[in-house]
């Protein structure tokens, strides 16, 4: 079932030149129990001020089926659930059914701090297929005071062996920046991490909106973290999602194979840009995907992210760098 998704999302886009939604980045609560300076959900409030992420309810089980269902119409071969903090919904395993796991791939990003054993055991039963946890520091006290939770490093590292023990693909995640704390060279002392747990390290980039909004200092620049990834990308362990697609060639995914939908249903181009095309509870997924393919920044397809493209990027839900 799912080999045959992907060819036949190969052939769309190399034969029949066609976009195919490959994945949904799916935030499921804001709510989180850290307090990280970087968060990019931070803000969404301000955003979307008629979707109040405190006040407003999540969507549903049955809401976010009938939206994968949608996406499995449209080629959907894999679902991120994220947040704010997943692992918060008590309906949590339900929301993993509802993602289909047994049909496409399902993973999971998690700051660790509210996964139990039991909690896990039971998500590999269902079939989630990847664990993605937050690590912000090989150090642990570094990572601690970066998430505000004393111990936070401990509960990681205790459920990334949790997930080796049953089966579940482990992958640690953290942001490249100009922070000392997160650099290129802190990078480099997470991949040590990665080998010892046989995990992947997927690099998240920088970007002015969130907990940095307005601080565009934190932001690499273009040829810094074309450079510092592209070091970073020799080691056999490290993942990009520039480094997916069904085009063949590495590039930015937003809006042609990869939307992010909020916790109220809000569907943007990525999970960096706070740019609503239409709401999955009142419209359907099919039209709009078909709005944003036809603005004139997201029609393109873009060999980086389109945040460093200055001009077309300044009116966009996110700051330029």
């Amino acid at each position: 079932m799912l080999v045959k998704r992907i060819f036949q999302g190969y052939y769309n886009s190399l034969i029949k030149g066609k976009d195919t939604l490959r994945s949904i980045e799916l935030a499921i609560d804001y709510r989180c129990q850290a307090t990280c300076h970087k968060c990019y959900s931070a803000n969404l409030g301000t955003h979307f001020p008629n979707a109040n992420y405190v006040n407003k309810p999540m969507m549903t089980v049955d809401e976010i089926r009938r939206t994968v269902d949608q996406a499995m119409d449209l080629g959907l071969i894999h679902v991120n659930i994220t947040g704010g903090e997943p692992t918060l919904r008590n309906d949590l395993a339900e929301i993993v059914e509802a993602c289909r796991p047994r049909e496409i791939m399902v993973s999971l990003v998690t700051n660790a701090l509210s996964l139990s054993r039991e909690k896990l055991k039971t998500l590999s039963e269902l079939g989630l297929n990847l664990l993605q946890i937050s690590l912000d520091s090989a150090d642990a006290k570094t990572h601690d005071e970066l998430r505000g939770v004393p111990g936070c490093y401990d509960k990681v590292m205790q459920t990334a062996a949790w997930a080796k023990e049953f089966g579940i693909n482990l992958c640690f995640t953290t942001v490249l920046s100009t922070e000392s704390t997160s650099n290129g060279s802190e990078t480099r002392k997470l991949l040590e991490i990665a080998e010892r747990e046989n995990a992947y390290l997927l690099i998240c980039d920088s970007a002015s909106v969130g907990g940095w909004e307005d601080q565009g200092e934190k932001v690499m620049t273009r040829e810094e973290r074309d450079e510092t990834l592209f070091e970073l990308m020799k080691h056999p362990l490290t993942r990009h999602h520039n480094m997916y697609n069904f085009r063949g060639s590495i590039g930015c995914p937003a809006s042609h194979e990869k939307v992010y939908i909020t916790s109220h249903g809000d569907v943007t181009p990525c999970n960096l840009v706070h740019d609503s095309f239409g709401n999955v509870l009142s419209t359907p997924l099919f039209d709009i995907l078909a709005e944003m393919r036809k603005d004139p920044l997201w029609s393109q397809t873009h060999d980086t992210c389109p945040r460093y493209l200055e001009e077309e990027f300044a009116t966009r839900g996110g700051v330029p760098i």
